[in-house]
C-alpha cells in the first residue's frame, strides 16, 4: 500500500470514529476509545473495593420547597386592604370574605421509593418540572427543601465521608470562566485526588481524562462565559463530568449529562457510565430526550411526572407496562419519545383507545379509571383522566413493590395470566390495544420487541476489535491504592490547599483584577486630581490652602474606598455556586480557601491604588518627606484593605447584587458624612456614628501624617480660631512669626496627636471584619436538609 492509500485509510478511520472493527496490528487512533498519553498507570476505572461501594435506599421521599411567588399575587395586600377599607366607608361597597391564606409550601416530590446497588445505572426521565433535579440533589445532599421519608447510604445516614465518595454533576455547568480546561481539572486533581498520589499520577489522571472525553483539542482553551468566548457548550457539559471521573467516585450523580452532546458522543459517554458501574459503581443519572441506543444502555428507569411516579423498575419492562395499561408504543416510534409523552399528558383516548385503558386497568385489578376520577361509564373520558389514572396505577399495583421495582418476569406472567383470562371469558387475548383489530397491535408489539433488544448488541456497535469499549484506560497493573481509609481525608493538606488555591485565584482573577479598563480608570483619575489640586501642599500660606490640602487627602481616601469597596461587593456572588459546590465536594477546608482568598487579593489590590497614591501625592505637592511619603502610602493601603473588608462582608451576607449595592450605598454615604469633612458639628444623639466609620478614622490618621508639626504662618491664623489676640501675639513672638498647623485650630482634630491610636482602630476593624466574613461564608455555605 502506498502513501496516499495509507493517508485516504487514515482519514477514513478517523471520520468514522473508529466504529469498525479494525486491525490489531493499526496504530492506535486517538479517540474515545483509546488512549495513547499513559505515562503511568493510574486507571480511572480501577474498580471500587467492596468495603467502598455504596447502596442508596430511598423510602417515601417527598419534599416541599418555599413559595416564593405566591398564587394569585399573594392577595391584595397591605396597602390594596388599606385603600379597600377607605373605599368601604363611603357605604354602599360589598365587603368580600377574607380568603384563606396561600400555602408558604409547594409540594415537589411524593412519596418516591426506590434502590439502587453498586453495578446499576438508574435513568431518571420525565419531563421539565417533573422532579428528576429535585430528586437528584435530596440524594446528593445539595437541597435545601424540606425532607419526608428517609434516603440511606449503607443503611446509614449520609456523612462527609459519604459524600467525598460521591461525584455529582449538576445541571448548570459550575466552572471557572477565566480557566482552561485543562487548568480546571489540574487543580480539581491536585486537591481531590488522595494525597498518598505522587504528583505525577495526578497529572497522569488528568491527562487520561483529558484524552478520554474528547478534550484534546480544547485543553488549552478557557472555558468561557456568556461575557467570554470559550468552549462549547458539549465541550464544557464533558469538563463537568471530567471534574467529578477525576476522584474514581463510589457513587456517580448526574444531571441531564447528555444534554448538549449529539447522539454519537452521547451514547459513547452513556457506555462509560456503563463501563463504569461495571467497576462496582452506583450511578444515577437523569436523561433528557434520550435516542434509542443511548435508552438501551439503562439499566433501570425511573418515569416521574408531576413529581409523582409513573414507572420504576427495569428499563426494557417500561413498553410492555403501558402496553398493558392500553398505551402501546405506536410502531416506528422511540419508546423513549412514547414513555416522555405519557408522562406530559400526551396519552391515548378517543377511537376506541379509551376503552383499553379502562380494560387495560381492569385487567391488572384496578379500577383506577372510574372509581378515583369519579368518571361514569358512559362519561367521556379525557387526556388528564387517562394520565391520573396512569400515576394511580403504578402506586396501586401488585407487582414490583419491592426495591428493585418491576421486572420482566412479573410482566410477562401477569400479561399470561391476563390473556389466559380474557381467553376463558370467551373474548379474544387482547395485543396490547383492547382487541381494536386493526392491527395496530401487532405492529406495537413489534415495536416494543426492537425496543428491547439487548444491550449486547448496542456493546458491539460502539466497541471496537479489542473489546475495550470507551474505557479511559485500561492499565496493565492497578493504581496505588490509597493508604488506610486515606480516601475519606482531604485530598490535600491545609499548607498545600492554600497554594494551590492561591495559584487558582490568582489566574481566575487576571482578567478582571489588571484588566486595561481599570488601569486607565485609576491612572485618569489621578491625573485629574493632580491637576485640580496641583502642588496645593506645597506652601500653607492660608487657612484655606490647609482646608484644600485636607480635601485632597479626603478625595483619595473617599475614592479609593468607594472603588474598593463596590468592587468586592461581588466577589462572594459571582463565586458563591462554585464555593458551595466545591464546599459539599470535599475538595478544600473553607479557612484554606480564605486565607487563600486573602493572600492572593493582597498584591493585587494593592497595585492600583499604590500607583493612584504616587501620582496624586506627588502631583498635589504633598509633604516632601520619606516618612511621610511611606506612612501616607501606608494609611491608603490599610484604609483599601478595610474598605474592602466591608464589600466582602456586605457580599457575602447579602448574595443579591441589587440589595447588596443598595446597603453599600447607605452604609457609604453614612459614614463619609460622618468622617468630619462635611458637616462638623454633628448633634450628640447621633454624633456616635463616627466612631463605627473607617472614613472618619482613616481622614484623622492622614491629617496627623500631613500635618504633624508642619509649620504655618501665625499672620494667616485667624485670630477668632485662637485664643484670643493676646495669645497670638505672645505665640507669634515667642516662634519667630512661625506657628504650627495645630495652633491655627482648622482641623477638629489634633493633629500633632500620635497616629497610634487611629492604626490600632483601623487594624482591629480589619480583622473584626475578616473573621466576620469567614463566619458568614461559613453559614451561607453549611446546608443541611430540613426535616
Amino acid at each position: 500500500m502506498g502513501k496516499d492509500d495509507a493517508a485516504v485509510a487514515n482519514g477514513a478511520a478517523e471520520a468514522a470514529k473508529t466504529f469498525k472493527v479494525s486491525d490489531k496490528k493499526k496504530p492506535p487512533i486517538h479517540h474515545l476509545t483509546s488512549l495513547a498519553r499513559q505515562p503511568t498507570q493510574a486507571s480511572l476505572l480501577r474498580s471500587i473495593e467492596k468495603s467502598s461501594q455504596v447502596t442508596v435506599e430511598f423510602n417515601e421521599v417527598c419534599a416541599w420547597v418555599p413559595t416564593l411567588v405566591l398564587p394569585g399575587g399573594g392577595g391584595p395586600g397591605k396597602v390594596g386592604a388599606l385603600l379597600a377599607k377607605c373605599k368601604g366607608g363611603d357605604g354602599g361597597t360589598d365587603v368580600e370574605a377574607p380568603k384563606a391564606p396561600p400555602p408558604k409550601e409547594r409540594q415537589v416530590l411524593f412519596n418516591i421509593s426506590g434502590e439502587v446497588t453498586p453495578g446499576e445505572v438508574l435513568a431518571l426521565m420525565g419531563p421539565s418540572g417533573g422532579g428528576k433535579t429535585s430528586l437528584l440533589t435530596l440524594l446528593g445532599g445539595r437541597s435545601t427543601a424540606r425532607l419526608g421519608g428517609t434516603i440511606s447510604f449503607n443503611g446509614a445516614k449520609m456523612t462527609k465521608a459519604t459524600k467525598r465518595k460521591m461525584g455529582y454533576v449538576s445541571q448548570d455547568d459550575l466552572l471557572y470562566a477565566e480557566l482552561t480546561v485543562y487548568e480546571t481539572l489540574y487543580f480539581a486533581a491536585l486537591l481531590r485526588l488522595p494525597r498518598s498520589w505522587s504528583r505525577a499520577d495526578k497529572l497522569s489522571r488528568v491527562e487520561m481524562v483529558v484524552e478520554g472525553l474528547g478534550l484534546d483539542r480544547c485543553r488549552d482553551t478557557i472555558i468561557g462565559s456568556h461575557m467570554m468566548r470559550g468552549v462549547s457548550g458539549g465541550e464544557r457539559k464533558r469538563v463537568s463530568i471530567g471534574h467529578e471521573l477525576l476522584i474514581n467516585p463510589s457513587m456517580l450523580l448526574l444531571d441531564e449529562p447528555t444534554s448538549g452532546l449529539d447522539s454519537t458522543t452521547a451514547l459513547r459517554l452513556m457506555h462509560t457510565l456503563r463501563t463504569l458501574a461495571s467497576g462496582g459503581r452506583t450511578i444515577i443519572t437523569s436523561i433528557h430526550q434520550p435516542s434509542s441506543r443511548l435508552y438501551r444502555q439503562m439499566d433501570k428507569l425511573m418515569l416521574l411526572s408531576e413529581g409523582r411516579c409513573m414507572y420504576y423498575g427495569d428499563a426494557q419492562g417500561v413498553a410492555t407496562w403501558f402496553k398493558l395499561l392500553g398505551q402501546p408504543c405506536p410502531f416506528g416510534t422511540n419508546i423513549a419519545d412514547h414513555i416522555l409523552d405519557l408522562a406530559n399528558g400526551d396519552v391515548l383516548v378517543g377511537g376506541g383507545n379509551s376503552a383499553s385503558v379502562g380494560s387495560g386497568l381492569d385487567m391488572l385489578g384496578l379500577g383506577v379509571l372510574g372509581g378515583a376520577d369519579g368518571v361514569e361509564g358512559g362519561a367521556a373520558v379525557t387526556a388528564r383522566d387517562v394520565h391520573q389514572s396512569l400515576v394511580a396505577a403504578f402506586e396501586q399495583r401488585k407487582i414490583g413493590r419491592g426495591r428493585g421495582g418491576i421486572r420482566p418476569s412479573d410482566l410477562e406472567a401477569m400479561a399470561a395470566a391476563a390473556e389466559a383470562a380474557a381467553a376463558a371469558a370467551g373474548g379474544t387475548p387482547r395485543k396490547g390495544d383492547g382487541g381494536s383489530g386493526d392491527g395496530d397491535s401487532e405492529d406495537a408489539a413489534a415495536s416494543s420487541g426492537d425496543q428491547a433488544l439487548s444491550a449486547t448488541a448496542v456493546k458491539a456497535e460502539v466497541e471496537p476489535a479489542g473489546g475495550r469499549g470507551l474505557e479511559l484506560a485500561a492499565p496493565a497493573a492497578p493504581a496505588p491504592a490509597p493508604a488506610g481509609g486515606e480516601e475519606s481525608k482531604w485530598g490535600a493538606t491545609w499548607f498545600d490547599q492554600i497554594k494551590i488555591l492561591v495559584v487558582r485565584c490568582v489566574k481566575t482573577r487576571r482578567f478582571q483584577s489588571l484588566s486595561n479598563q481599570k488601569f486607565i480608570q485609576l491612572i485618569g483619575v489621578a491625573v485629574l486630581a493632580g491637576m485640580f489640586w496641583w502642588q496645593i501642599g506645597a506652601d500653607l500660606h492660608s487657612n484655606q490652602a490647609a482646608l484644600d490640602v485636607g480635601g485632597l487627602l479626603f478625595f483619595i481616601e473617599l475614592f479609593m474606598g468607594f472603588a474598593s469597596l463596590f468592587a468586592a461587593l461581588f466577589t462572594f456572588p459571582a463565586e458563591f455556586q462554585m464555593l458551595v459546590k466545591e464546599r459539599q465536594s470535599g475538595m478544600y477546608r473553607l479557612s484554606a480557601f480564605y486565607v487563600a482568598r486573602t493572600l492572593s487579593d493582597l498584591p493585587m489590590d494593592c497595585l492600583l491604588p499604590s500607583l493612584f497614591t504616587w501620582i496624586v501625592y506627588f502631583m498635589g505637592g504633598l509633604r516632601l518627606n520619606a516618612g511621610a511619603f511611606f506612612a501616607n502610602w501606608a494609611s491608603v493601603l490599610l484604609i483599601v484593605l478595610t474598605s474592602q473588608s466591608v464589600g466582602l462582608l456586605i457580599g457575602a451576607t447579602v448574595m443579591n447584587p441589587m440589595n447588596g449595592q443598595t446597603v453599600a450605598t447607605i452604609f457609604m454615604l453614612s459614614t463619609m458624612l460622618v468622617g468630619g469633612y462635611y458637616v462638623r458639628g454633628i448633634p450628640v444623639w447621633i454624633s456616635w456614628l463616627k466612631y463605627v466609620s473607617f472614613i472618619y478614622w482613616g481622614w484623622n490618621l492622614l491629617l496627623k501624617i500631613e500635618f504633624s508639626n508642619r509649620a504655618f504662618p501665625c499672620s494667616a491664623i485667624d485670630a477668632g480660631s485662637a485664643a484670643g489676640n493676646a495669645t497670638l501675639e505672645a505665640l507669634a513672638q515667642s516662634s519667630g512669626g512661625v506657628c504650627s498647623v495645630r495652633s491655627a485650630d482648622i482641623f477638629e482634630v489634633d493633629v500633632d496627636e500620635p497616629v497610634t491610636k487611629e492604626v490600632c482602630i483601623l487594624i482591629a476593624m480589619f480583622i473584626f471584619l475578616r473573621l466576620c466574613i469567614y463566619y458568614a461564608l461559613q453559614y451561607k455555605t453549611t446546608f443541611k436538609g430540613r426535616k
